[in-house]
């Protein structure tokens, strides 16, 4: 489990060019999600606590997280989100539960970060600073321990069985996780193992060792729980599988008539040779219902006949019937990798890239057209766009003529790599090709939520299109999707009462969570005042529970501005929510604080210290008279002439923040004006003298006050 939890893991990748990027990508596994970031050997790095997060500090300089990729793969809400201040800062992780973080150095060049709920973390580490004194039973055998440890030893498998293999290094893994072992593996990768033929029962065992240290044998040190590995299925052949054999080369009609001929034996009996012949002949040429039909004229179970029914349901785009024959196959170098993403329809982290990619030439051409825009669509979901666009290239040589699932299968590629008018104009193709019957409605949907994403304008004629679609596919498996762009279309269009009762009216287990957010979001985002609150303040309390956090703190945001403090504090305090803890609580404190709550406010902005919290507590301080923290906040956030205004208006005329600005020429001339002229009584013409040039200097003062006053 260990081995593929690194492979699934998140890789930063510290690159030592002068760009100093770091690529960041996610895995989740169960109990815990984890990130591996990769550093040069010898890289200083720590990782400290602080509430709801974490915080990683690598020593290279000017280093750049790049986590666009991140949450794409993570299907939990531990990891909420990461940010970077600026290039060279510590990585900022911000936790969507009662989570916390521990780490550890794999190998030298890998940090490995477990972010795990607080009741499952692995107890061992701070156990090991303070070790309770375990000298006393050890003095005899202390020149025992001076000399250099033997190494361990492991029997020889004479056989080279990679299974046991793989369960062994996967315990050993399990103990470096806990901190219990420093190993020193060979780097992941490929081997080469000897041919088994036969294994007898010894691939079934189970597991019959554990690794254990010397401190569990310690009173009061709890033994770690190593959990039972699940073993993977060994890979088939290629030989096994034998597809490629399928048909004999010989005309199909040809090759049909032989083998029916001979299904029926003497006394009326199946023949079961015969039966499976003819079942992988309609598979290889792309009759899956008929291969299965064919199947079923024989009772006798056989591993061949499972992988020939599964094949026949993939060619007919059928959910594979379980067991599924090639089930986490899709790591091994061979066709049974293609097979295998195929049938389970989504990429694997350790899946082999190159077997897929040459077996898809390997099969015939009409089931090169058939997989191709399926195959690069799995491929691009997985964020491989180089091979998709390599499969898309084997299709086009296949069949030159572009056919619309081409097209859509392209304009997904494009999308991925960010290209929006080849997108477009991939998907405007397919629309308004004559011949996509079923491909048109889902280019036209593709092409909405490109829109919406991008928060772009849709045409009237493309919402009418949607409303058609949705009539004409409302019993159909793509209905569903349609009625959903449409009332995503009439959002984008501006028709918000329309779409939020189009979003309304569906049923809760057809998707109406999905398009409510998105249609709310709109709504939040672009509808005028009046409609927002009556859209808003009138959602029944099913609707509200199936916003999303990011949808609910968009309302409660807009809420805000308008001066609704109480709902704006209920969609910002939802008990569901456990993501953007800190956003939440910074729109509890803008309720709080419109409510006539200040101190409330403040307690919400506890350990918040963004800029955003500050900004709040300003706006605290000025409420409840205190310009003086108001002005040491504006100070901090460097916003000198606010900090000399609330400096002034605590009458601190002599605390200026910015010696040159506005402020400080008032404080400096109201000075000089409170200052009393200097008499001469003794000396009248030269008192009167004097007495002149003051009042010419008081009337060049009062004249820059009230042009500093006015600028």
């Amino acid at each position: 489990m260990i081995r593929g939890a690194l492979a699934i893991s998140l890789f930063v990748v510290a690159n030592c060019a002068a760009a100093q990027s770091v690529t960041v990508r996610s895995g989740e596994h169960d109990g815990h999600t984890r990130l591996v970031a990769q550093v040069p050997h010898g890289t200083e790095w720590a990782l400290t606590q602080k509430k709801n997060g974490a915080r990683l500090k690598v020593a290279i300089d000017d280093v750049r997280f790049e986590t666009g990729s991140v949450f794409a793969r993570l299907s939990s809400a531990r990891l909420s989100t990461l940010s970077q201040a600026r290039s060279g800062a510590e990585l900022d992780m911000e936790f969507g539960c009662d989570c916390a973080a521990s780490a550890f150095l794999y190998q030298d060049t890998m940090i490995v970060i477990d972010i795990a709920p607080v009741d499952v973390l692995p107890p061992l580490g701070p156990l090991l600073v303070s070790v309770p004194d375990i000298s006393q039973g050890f003095e005899q055998e202390q020149s025992a321990s001076d000399r250099a440890p033997e190494p361990f030893a492991l029997p020889l498998l004479e056989q080279g069985l990679q299974r046991i293999e793989e369960r062994l290094s996967t315990r050993f893994v399990q103990g470096a996780d806990r901190d219990i072992l420093n190993l020193n593996l060979a780097p992941r990768g490929p081997r080469r193992v000897p041919e088994i033929h036969d294994l007898g029962d010894l691939l079934d065992l189970e597991p019959n060792f554990r690794v254990s240290s010397v401190l569990e044998d310690l009173p009061g040190f709890p033994v770690p729980d190593i959990p039972p590995v699940p073993s993977r299925p060994a890979c088939l052949t290629r030989a096994e599988i034998g597809f490629d054999s399928w048909s004999d080369g010989r005309s199909f009609s040809e090759q049909i008539a032989d083998l029916r001929v001979g299904i029926f034996e003497e006394f009326d009996r199946v023949g079961s040779e015969t039966v499976m012949k003819l079942a992988r002949l309609y598979a290889f040429h792309g009759f899956g219902i008929e291969a299965l039909q064919v199947l079923d004229l024989t009772t006798s179970q056989s591993s061949d006949g499972d992988r020939i029914a599964a094949i026949a349901r993939i060619i007919d785009d059928q959910k594979v019937a379980e067991p599924n024959p090639f089930e986490n196959l899709q790591r091994c170098a061979n066709d049974a990798a293609l097979w295998s993403v195929l049938s389970e329809q989504t990429l694997r982290a350790d899946a082999d890239l190159k077997a897929i990619e040459q077996a898809f030439p390997r099969l015939p051409d009409h089931l090169q057209r058939h997989f191709g825009p399926s195959l690069a669509n799995i491929l691009v979901e997985g964020q491989k766009l180089e091979a998709a666009r390599r499969i898309l290239r084997t299709t086009d040589r296949v069949e030159p003529e572009s056919r619309p699932e081409v097209s859509r299968a392209k304009a997904a590629v494009a999308s991925a790599e960010g290209d929006e008018p080849q997108t477009e104009a991939l998907l405007n193709e397919v629309i308004s090709s004559p011949d996509a019957v079923l491909e048109a409605p889902l280019a036209l949907a593709q092409l909405i939520e490109k829109r919406w994403g991008e928060r772009g304008a849709v045409s009237a004629q493309e919402v009418d299109l949607a409303a058609a679609y949705v009539l004409e596919f409302r019993r159909s498996e793509i209905g569903s999707m349609m009625l959903q762009a449409h009332a995503v279309a009439l959002s984008l269009s501006d028709q918000f009462d329309a779409a939020v009762d189009l979003a309304e009216s569906r049923p809760a287990s057809e998707g109406r969570a999905g398009t409510l957010n998105q249609v709310m979001l709109m709504v939040a985002e672009r509808s005028d005042d009046v409609t927002f609150l009556r859209r808003t303040l009138g959602l029944a309390d099913d609707f509200v529970s199936d916003l999303s956090t990011e949808t609910a703190i968009a309302l409660s945001d807009r809420l805000a501005t308008l001066g609704f403090a109480s709902k704006a504090h209920f969609f910002a305090s939802r008990p569901q929510d456990r993501i953007k803890r800190s956003e939440r609580a910074r729109l509890r404190a803008r309720a709080a604080l419109l409510g006539g709550r200040p101190h409330q406010a403040m307690l919400e902005l506890a350990d918040d210290d963004s800029v955003q919290a500050d900004l709040l507590r300003i706006e605290v301080a000025r409420t409840v008279g205190d310009f003086v923290k108001a002005g040491e906040l504006s100070k901090k956030l460097g916003t000198l002439n606010e900090a000399d205004r609330y400096f002034w208006l605590a009458n601190l005329t002599d605390q200026t923040a910015d010696q040159n600005g506005q402020f400080a020429k008032i404080a400096a001339t109201t000075r000089a004006l409170a200052k009393q002229p200097a008499r001469n009584p003794a000396k009248p013409l030269a008192d009167a003298a004097y007495l002149l040039k003051d009042s010419e200097d008081t009337r060049q003062k009062i004249a820059e006050l009230l042009t500093a006053l006015d600028p």
